[in-house]
């Protein structure tokens, strides 16, 4: 019951927002009582964190299963994004995530923490792997290319400037052109013709 109500608690806010969505909505949704509910989370804002900290341990996971797994370094970027489309749904707003960040600032930011943890293992491995393997350029600065490539995702997340683009695409959206983008600055032409593949059927 407890995975249940994380489950649908994230589709809701997802889909109308963390401020706006309560606890008699989530119940209702359910077909439970909200008394089931609290048996489980004491608050609101407790039952916000645990469907972050869910989301989080679940995305960690697949990007784990994900990561040095892939035909290349290229394919590894796709199969992430895909699998995070699959977990947040494809059409998720920059609007949810900006009130997420305004509403509940503290868990916004640890959640920033732990996504530079990951930092290393994702992003530094993935440019060294692609460099090592000829599908980015050799003369790439891995350290400044990260960087902006991690700050750029994040921007996403927390940088009003994203939320007029938010009326007419959606968070999935974005992130597809930046990966376009960023892959497109740093791959060698073995790289692009995979490139170009993917974006084909993409």
């Amino acid at each position: 019951m407890k995975e249940t109500v994380l489950k649908k608690s994230l589709e809701l806010f997802i889909q109308n927002g963390f401020k706006t969505v309560t606890m008699d909505d989530i119940a209702k949704e359910l077909g439970i009582s909200k008394k089931t509910i609290y048996q489980h989370f004491s608050a609101k804002d407790e039952l916000v964190k645990a469907t972050v900290d869910y989301v989080f341990l679940t995305a960690s996971d697949k990007i784990k299963n994900i990561a040095g797994n892939c035909k290349t370094p290229i394919h590894e970027h796709f199969e992430m994004k895909n699998c995070l489309g699959d977990l947040f749904g494809q059409n998720i707003q920059a609007s949810t995530i900006y009130q997420f960040n305004k509403y509940y600032p503290k868990l916004a930011e640890r959640i920033q923490q732990k996504k530079h943890e990951n930092y290393d293992f994702t992003i530094l491995r993935n440019l060294r792997d692609g460099m090592e393997q000829g599908y980015y350029r050799s003369d790439i600065d891995i350290d400044f290319v990260g960087k902006i490539f991690f700050a750029s995702t994040t921007a996403f997340f927390s940088d009003e400037v994203f939320i007029n683009l938010q009326s007419t695409q959606s968070l999935e959206e974005l992130n597809y052109k930046l990966l376009e983008y960023h892959l497109r600055g740093i791959v060698t032409p073995k790289g692009l013709e995979i490139l170009e593949q993917l974006l084909q059927k993409s």
